[in-house]
């Protein structure tokens, strides 16, 4: 079958605030547009933040090197993400990369499920795709895997987990961190409870040793939000060693930054990399903005 060009992309709309905002807004979209090198890097934490449009751009970006270097598999994995959660140009695109093979191999079983899933959600094009197609091939191949909802999302979060989840909401935008990394490494280390202690000596709901907690200005390590501030200082000044790798981040709080630096990456021990693998499974990404300024306190 000859190759059919997609429908063309998407475009930016601007959202007009109302005038009562203006001033307010005006500085707001001023310094988060001064945080971004490009419009891409500005595309990708949008896409982060789960805008379906922004991911549908981003995969589109790298599919085709509109602004950035091609990289068919981040164009299937933005793809995925935001196919999984409804968006029907996102479905087609996807089917179309299978069917015509745009940097990954041919699947047409795997075209033919997008398509329909598209042509379900009301395309029409997509329809008029599938009359052209074998309506009942089938593949067990999965390439599109939904991540678990989250802990502190479930009805398993307790009023003491929701305290914590509103904590780390009012504090981890301050350092530029993203609350669901701090939640999903809470969730692995203390399971939201505050008063949990290891047999190593690591305190409260981000498991900080006592050395570790002084050395980023925490000075009641079982108040709640000193733990949580502390323990994002630290996250923070991580991801800034490791210019964004969230593997090597999440390597060093567990088992230190001298280790990951010994064994040049994550350190071969099963704890660790079972760690490591348990909250990227939950957290889905592998890079994070980090703050270039974050530092310890010493005093």
């Amino acid at each position: 079958m000859k190759a059919i060009n997609p429908h063309s992309f998407f475009q930016y709309h601007q959202i007009i605030l109302p005038l009562v905002c203006a001033v307010y807004g005006l500085l707001f979209f001023t310094n988060t547009e001064a945080s971004y090198e490009n419009p891409i890097e500005k595309l990708t934490h949008q896409a982060e933040q789960g805008s379906l449009t922004a991911q549908v751009e981003l995969a589109t970006a790298y599919e085709h090197g509109e602004g950035i270097s091609k990289n068919p598999e981040k164009a299937v994995q933005w793809y995925c993400e935001a196919a999984l959660k409804g968006s029907t140009e996102a479905q087609r695109n996807l089917a179309w990369m299978f069917l015509n093979a745009r940097g990954i191999e041919k699947n047409e079983a795997l075209a033919v499920r997008w398509f329909k899933a598209a042509a379900k959600s009301g395309d029409e094009y997509s329809n008029q795709i599938l009359s052209r197609l074998d309506k009942n091939l089938q593949t067990r191949k999965t390439i599109c895997i939904a991540r678990p909802t989250p802990y502190w999302k479930t009805k398993k979060c307790s009023k003491s987990c929701k305290n914590t989840v509103k904590i780390v909401h009012t504090i981890a935008p301050g350092f530029n961190i993203e609350p669901q990394l701090v939640l999903a490494l809470i969730k692995q280390e203390s399971n939201f409870k505050t008063n949990a202690r290891s047999h190593k000596g690591a305190i409260g709901l981000m498991q900080l040793m006592p050395d570790t907690a002084k050395r980023f200005g925490v000075k009641e390590i079982w108040d709640p939000r000193q733990n949580i501030k502390g323990g994002i200082r630290y996250l923070s000044w991580l991801l800034k060693r490791y210019q964004g790798d969230v593997a090597l981040a999440l390597a060093g709080y567990n088992a230190g930054e001298n280790a990951v630096t010994r064994y040049n990456g994550i350190p071969p021990y099963k704890e660790t990399q079972n760690y490591v693998k348990r909250i990227m499974k939950v957290y889905g990404k592998t890079h994070h903005p980090y703050e270039k300024n974050i530092t310890m306190i010493t005093q």
